[in-house]
């Protein structure tokens, strides 16, 4: 079967109503975004979220905050909320950036919605994992917090390292990890020659 024609480019603040329908279907209340948090966000800097659209209709998206080691490493422990740490952002072009997943989501009622997650991650990859090295050498790692069993499959697989666990908004523990971006790139250059290894065969 052919993959959909979708394509994945920055956020504007009118994707924001599809952005909050999304999560309305899979994200208890407490981890929905509010309105105001993503207009604030896109109009700082739209590289933060990454829209993956089919025919200029929302599959999904992930979304990224460039924090200080102090405040990413906070958040990461749920001393402080996301929210709260949205004063203290940086450029993607600072010193010493830690960068914060700030939300992954699909359209899992989509039966393409694997191809849009793998889509999201090899954008996610090539915005800030393999980009231009003067400016991916100032990111010194990732990391996240998960919500569900999808979001704890994504990260594992992906070799992030299990931080601890906290209690969440909903009263429900939730799982912390992180890895350092140089891991993550050895990760992506070693898939990068295996696809480029097939298409020799």
């Amino acid at each position: 079967m052919d993959e959909p024609a979708c394509t994945v480019g920055c956020a504007a603040v009118q994707d924001i109503p599809a952005m909050l329908s999304i999560e309305k279907k899979y994200f208890d209340t407490c981890w929905q975004s509010k309105t105001n948090t993503l207009k604030n966000l896109i109009e700082k800097d739209p590289k933060m979220f990454r829209l993956c659209k089919v025919d200029n209709k929302l599959k999904g998206y992930y979304g990224i905050l460039p924090l200080p080691y102090e405040i990413w490493k906070k958040v990461l422990r749920g001393q402080i909320l996301e929210d709260d740490a949205i004063p203290y952002l940086l450029s993607f072009e600072a010193p010493d950036v830690y960068l914060y997943i700030y939300s992954v989501i699909v359209d899992l009622s989509d039966k393409q919605h694997k191809t849009y997650t793998r889509k999201l991650i090899r954008d996610f990859a090539r915005q800030f994992i393999l980009g231009q090295k003067r400016i991916m050498a100032n990111i010194k790692a990732v990391g996240a917090f998960t919500v569900s069993e999808g979001g704890r499959r994504l990260v594992e697989r992906s070799k992030f390292i299990y931080k601890g666990s906290f209690l969440g908004n909903n009263g429900l523990y939730v799982r912390s990890y992180a890895i350092k971006r140089e891991n993550l790139l050895q990760q992506a250059l070693k898939i990068r020659e295996q696809h480029a290894q097939k298409r020799i065969a």
